[in-house]
């Protein structure tokens, strides 16, 4: 069992150092866009959820060994540490319900004159091109 459990966590290791080294070495330069420190990270999880498939199903099918059920349980709770690591966040934000805006800003355009208030308070008037009243 101790063999299966040092192999994944050599895997992954391996696969979260690389990332970890590719990360301090380019950085994430365009924050919009995923780094390639992410694809690294993606491509180690699929490649252990792809083993761990096949070794589950070498373990139900053919031999069921202590080396290949502790590396099994190491994948298991390695990916569903990361599946949880992304799904609790989104999970919890999407509950959180903040319905009441602190700022409000309101625009009313009425033929040529433009009226914009904030928290119910007029803070501008324009009529065609004159500003009549400008707090902001």
């Amino acid at each position: 069992m101790k063999i299966g459990i040092v192999r994944a966590l050599i895997f992954y290791g391996i696969g979260f150092g690389i990332a970890g080294i590719v990360y301090l070495i380019i950085g994430h330069p365009y924050i919009h866009a995923p780094g390639i420190h992410h694809f690294i990270l993606l491509l180690t999880v699929l490649i252990g959820l792809i083993w761990t498939i096949i070794s589950l199903a070498i373990y139900f099918f053919k031999e069921k060994t202590k080396t290949l059920s502790g590396f099994i349980l190491t994948n298991l709770i390695i990916i569903i540490g990361c599946a949880l690591y992304i799904e609790a966040p989104l999970y919890l934000d999407s509950k959180k319900k903040n319905n009441v805006p602190t700022e409000f800003i309101k625009t009313e355009v009425t033929g040529d004159t433009t009226k914009i208030y904030h928290n119910e308070n007029l803070i501008f008037i324009k009529v065609k091109d004159s500003v009549l009243l400008d707090l902001r």
